[in-house]
């Protein structure tokens, strides 16, 4: 079996506790990652770290977003990440590094994860022959970014998880998540190609709503959690595999 169908083979919630964020104790750790001058996440520096107990244990893991231009791969990062976003579209230029700090409930542990994401612009890819090799090199997991409004971002998907993972030694985890989803207004992918997409490639696609606000609020947290805690569960899986292919153990 390989490593997208074992991970496929696991529904989410089969390690990480989806819902431990709304109860009183994940209310309690979240406390830790507000900003206290705004209503949303606070956006840590490179030497910040949540004032979260020392004693918690910490993984780090880095994840490169890839995708067609304009597919909202900044935005995904923003608001994973509970920060503001600009709503005029502008090219991310070179390298974008963000650090996301994500505490999470895997079977009776509080386990905070560091997420390293990676993210440059389709122009830069092509202008700078290191700039994707940079992207991909040593990347935890490849987190393939389309919008369900631009449906040549979606038909992309298949060459791009080729291109980006085929002969990557590290082997990363491959995570897809769909922007600008809608129930009630028409999109240009339809869930019949989704089904489809997940039954090919072994791997399920998340989907992001549409952000209608500009300000970002505790709500978006809850509503980002299940994105963040299944990707933190793909990374996790990842790990064990990766221990017990090596005969090693915790």
């Amino acid at each position: 079996m390989t490593q997208m169908s074992m991970q496929m083979s696991l529904p989410a919630g089969s390690i990480v506790q989806m819902d431990w964020h709304s109860t009183a104790e994940g209310e309690t750790v979240l406390q830790h990652f507000y900003n206290p001058q705004t209503s949303g996440r606070k956006l840590f520096g490179i030497l910040e770290r949540p004032p979260v107990a020392q004693t918690m244990e910490e993984v780090s893991y880095k994840v490169f977003f890839a995708g067609k231009a304009g597919g909202g791969k900044t935005a995904t990062i923003a608001r994973l990440a509970g920060t503001s976003l600009n709503p005029a579209y502008i090219e991310t230029t070179g390298i974008r590094k963000t650090n996301i700090f994500w505490p999470v409930k895997i079977w009776d542990k509080i386990i905070l994860f560091k997420l390293h994401c990676w993210d440059a612009g389709e122009n830069s890819i092509r202008k700078y022959s290191h700039i994707l090799p940079s992207c991909k090199s040593k990347a935890d997991a490849i987190i393939f970014v389309f919008s369900f409004m631009d449906k040549t971002s979606f038909t992309d998907l298949p060459q791009l998880i080729s291109k980006y993972t085929s002969d990557e030694p590290s082997q990363p985890s491959i995570i897809v998540i769909g922007t600008r989803f809608s129930v009630t207004s028409k999109v240009e992918v339809s869930m019949a190609e989704i089904k489809e997409f997940e039954q090919k490639w072994h791997v399920m696609v998340m989907k992001m709503n549409k952000f209608s606000s500009s300000s970002v609020d505790r709500n978006e947290v809850h509503k980002m959690s299940p994105l963040l805690n299944t990707t933190c569960e793909k990374l996790w899986i990842r790990d064990q595999e990766y221990l017990l292919k090596n005969g090693m153990t915790v």
